[in-house]
């Protein structure tokens, strides 16, 4: 009589076994990534905006700049140059997230990162640059330019559409529509 399973191993009874496991059974690689919360959004851009906030405000204070801005005696060129250098620290601190992950150092913590709106895929440094940040630089040269009060509460209510554009559906803001993207819960894999 032959044995059937005479010619095969030992079986190890401790060995990981060949099936998939549970949660693999539920999760659809495939499948577009889920949106970012905007809580977690929010998050982000708050620890972004404390990362700038220490670099750039002790450079205001040794320049005395926002003394001299609340008297009024900023000139033009110096509020450019203070912009300029609030867009070179953001670039220092974040371009090479941006260009390699799609993420800013808030959106690295906060577990979410920056995709092309059709495709899911990391999308070019210079649309997530130049289009989701750069855009407002017209509106930076704006008030500078003009006169009173009247164009910043103007750029102001800009700023406020892009950040309520939040609360719809796809929670793409307006420069997120500007650039083409959304921002995505990173998927571990």
């Amino acid at each position: 009589m032959n044995d059937p399973f005479a010619d095969n191993e030992p079986v190890n009874p401790y060995a990981p076994t060949s099936y998939p496991s549970q949660t693999d059974a539920f999760v659809d690689h495939n499948a577009a990534p889920e949106l970012a919360s905007r809580l977690s959004r929010l998050g982000a851009v708050i620890v972004d905006g404390f990362l700038m906030m220490f670099i750039i405000f002790p450079l205001q204070i040794a320049t005395d700049f926002i003394g001299r801005a609340a008297m009024g005696e900023v000139g033009m060129l110096e509020q450019l140059a203070m912009s300029l250098a609030g867009m070179l620290v953001y670039l220092l601190l974040n371009g090479y997230l941006l260009a390699t992950r799609g993420q800013s150092i808030g959106k690295l913590a906060a577990g979410i990162r920056i995709v092309d709106a059709n495709t899911n895929e990391l999308i070019s440094f210079t649309r997530i640059y130049v289009y989701r940040y750069l855009w407002t630089v017209p509106f930076t040269i704006a008030t500078l330019l003009i006169p009173g009060y009247t164009d910043d509460q103007l750029v102001n209510l800009v700023f406020l559409f892009d950040a309520i554009l939040i609360f719809r559906s796809d929670k793409r803001c307006l420069h997120d529509l500007i650039a083409g993207s959304k921002v995505v819960k990173v998927v571990r894999s």
